[in-house]
């Protein structure tokens, strides 16, 4: 997912946003010819995700700094663990610090998060799905986060797939009226609907619609227990994924319904950042 171009683009921008100019305080403070060793510091535990960028973020500032990891990608680490260690200039590491520690810290939060939650669903053979509830520039990111994290990826853009939701069937007049429109899609295309209520999920269900998978949106358990049974007699082959509201603290009212997919938003799009910080170990002139 992470094609270098594309890791470039990203760090450029956030080094523009947070160097405008120059760093006045180091290159006002620091000698030129000051270098040293620091090291990433995880301060509670974590998963790591974002070693890449982190690496493209020093290079761009600096090509002869040295970064050397401790831990693989996608690792569960404990609190006060020494993730890695960067060596060279001073002034090129104060540079890329934080913008570095912004991206390590925000992804493997979404890491951690995610690990937490498919831990909890895989003794039922269930799959976490991100959204496209991302933080605008973020995507890419925030997407391999979730796959470093164990979850998989739903649709990247909305020229992935075809997923009717509520308003594309406001905007029709009604269920019937999208279940209608569904015969000008192509074979070769998979459908997934989402429907609102057991009423839309039946007249659904009655139809000769080309639906791949229905996205179960906003339902309670007891809604979801019918709707699932519902499904499994009519048209077992039809994948059923829940979403709304789900998160890893309600998650267990879920984890046992006979669904093969659980979406959430909060995987991306308000999941907390965890606490790592750059620490510098050694000084020397040069």
């Amino acid at each position: 997912m992470l094609e270098k171009w594309k890791i470039k683009e990203l760090v450029k921008f956030a080094l523009n946003e947070d160097i405008p100019f120059i760093d006045i305080t180091s290159e006002i403070i620091l000698p030129s010819n000051l270098y040293g060793k620091a090291y990433f510091l995880a301060k509670e535990d974590l998963v790591v995700c974002g070693k890449p960028i982190v690496e493209e973020v020093f290079n761009f500032i600096d090509p002869e700094t040295k970064i050397f990891w401790q831990v693989e990608e996608g690792a569960e680490v404990k609190a006060h663990t020494k993730l890695g260690f960067i060596e060279g200039n001073i002034k090129s590491i104060l540079k890329g610090e934080r913008v570095a520690l912004n991206f390590l810290q925000h992804l493997s939060g979404i890491a951690t998060y995610v690990r937490k939650f498919t831990k909890k669903l895989a003794p039922y053979c269930i799959l976490l799905l991100d959204t496209r509830k991302n933080l605008p520039g973020l995507k890419i990111l925030q997407k391999y986060a979730v796959k470093i994290g164990g979850g998989k990826n739903h649709r990247f853009s909305l020229s992935d797939g075809i997923l009717i939701k509520d308003n594309h069937i406001k905007a029709l007049g009604g269920i019937e009226k999208a279940i209608e429109r569904l015969k000008e899609v192509p074979h070769y295309l998979k459908v997934e609907i989402e429907v609102k209520s057991l009423e839309e999920l039946k007249i659904l269900l009655n139809s000769e619609a080309p639906v791949d998978n229905v996205l179960l949106d906003n339902f309670s358990v007891d809604e979801l227990k019918e709707a699932v049974k519902m499904i499994k007699n009519t048209k077992p082959h039809i994948k059923i994924e829940v979403s709304g509201g789900i998160s890893l603290e309600n998650i267990e009212n879920f984890k046992e319904l006979d669904i093969d997919y659980v979406s959430s938003g909060t995987l991306t799009h308000s999941v907390k950042a965890v606490d790592i910080s750059l620490k510098i170990e050694t000084i020397y002139n040069y």
